[in-house]
């Protein structure tokens, strides 16, 4: 058993967060305030490649293993999660679909612009009535000559405002279906943008789609395989969010750190009195288990095993460990980390409380682990 990162990878991880730390992170404030993202830090993200980590070289992206896109999540879940939604939803459920489903034509139409940043990706699965049972989408697409005629309603959709098209799932007579839908087709319109705690600058909203007509070689996949489409995006999605809960409390721990060795009361830093030093102690030791919870997922992934209750285990309990360590990490901070918009570590808890809803909530994630235990999937697997 090797958990030996190759000095490749190394340094894929520390370019990663020194672009966070000395890009992202000064200007977090000003993203927070705007719920922009700085044109300036997109800039620098297209220079480095973030837009293509999913896409192959031969489309002008950086075809990165989804273990290295781990390192790459782990890193920007160290910054503002605006910036990590916005690159992780184009990069990982917005190109998964098109890259192992797609079309000769569809890869060569829109894997090419999206690795460069030019044309943005979103996803669109989520509905009213149809949340973590996506098995209730009520969304229709009716064929009509040489064309396919959607109607229905998404809501949190991210990226959508500034997205150049959306991988939108509706249910035909044959079943649940993917489909691309450019965002400057008539019918296709983007409804409230909702005014999150979290997240500033990755635009979070409804979609609305009436009588919205696209070709009839929009489908990505086959008709009625599209669950299978969102299954395996989903996967890697829940591996990568764990990842970056990761990068997250390990930031609010460092954070916690520096303020518990500045930090005195009663004659000695904070971190001098025990209560305090086993709590860091604890966050520790959550966050390293998380990570490798998360490398196990995404290798799994890359021997191209479905790695369902490793995924979904390792999203649990990351995005469980980094509620529980933000919210010690604030107590330790007192009424300063109670400040809206002055410490870092506010941010932090305020981006951090909705990983648990997500992508499949901490429920979802239990009821797909116990299904998964009942079916004989009960031995981890290295």
């Amino acid at each position: 058993m090797d958990f030996h990162l190759s000095d490749e990878d190394r340094q894929l991880r520390e370019t990663v967060r020194q672009f966070v730390e000395e890009i992202v992170n000064p200007v977090w404030q000003e993203i927070d305030k705007t719920d922009r993202i700085p044109a300036t830090v997109l800039d620098r993200a297209r220079e480095l490649g973030l837009f293509g980590l999913s896409i192959a070289p031969e489309y002008g992206g950086l075809g990165l293993s989804i273990v290295q896109k781990a390192l790459v999540h782990e890193m920007l879940g160290r910054g503002p999660w605006g910036l990590a939604s916005y690159i992780s939803v184009h990069t990982g459920i917005g190109c998964t679909g098109i890259n192992l489903f797609g079309s000769p034509e569809q890869k060569a139409k829109y894997l090419p612009k999206m690795a460069s940043g030019e044309w943005l990706g979103s996803f669109g699965l989520t509905e009213p009535d149809a949340g973590s049972d996506a098995g209730n989408l009520q969304t229709r697409a009716e064929r009509k000559g040489d064309a396919w005629v959607l109607n229905g309603r998404k809501v949190f959709i991210t990226n959508a405002p500034y997205a150049h098209h959306v991988l939108v799932f509706a249910r035909t007579d044959v079943g649940i279906t993917a489909f691309l839908v450019d965002t400057d087709t008539p019918g296709y319109q983007v409804g409230q943008v909702f005014d999150t705690l979290g997240h500033q600058g990755s635009a979070i909203c409804e979609l609305v789609l009436e009588d919205c007509r696209i070709p009839a070689d929009a489908i990505v996949g086959e008709e009625g395989r599209g669950f299978d489409i969102a299954k395996r995006s989903l996967s890697e999605g829940r591996t990568m969010l764990g990842s970056r809960s990761v990068g997250a409390a390990q930031k609010a721990m460092e954070l916690a750190i520096e303020h518990g060795e500045q930090r005195r009361t009663f004659g000695k830093a904070l971190l001098d009195h025990q209560a305090l030093s086993f709590r860091v102690a604890q966050m520790s030791a959550r966050t390293d288990a998380a990570r490798g919870l998360c490398y196990r997922s995404a290798w799994m992934l890359d021997r191209g095993e479905q790695a369902i209750r490793e995924s979904s285990t390792a999203k649990l309990f990351a995005a469980d460990g980094l509620w529980q360590t933000v919210d010690d990490a604030v107590q330790m901070l007192g009424g300063y980390g109670y400040i809206r918009g002055e410490y870092m570590l506010e941010r932090i808890w305020r981006d951090a409380r909705v990983v648990r809803v997500y992508d499949g909530s901490s429920e979802v994630q239990q009821i797909v682990i116990a299904q998964r235990l009942r079916k004989g999937d009960v031995e981890s697997r290295w």
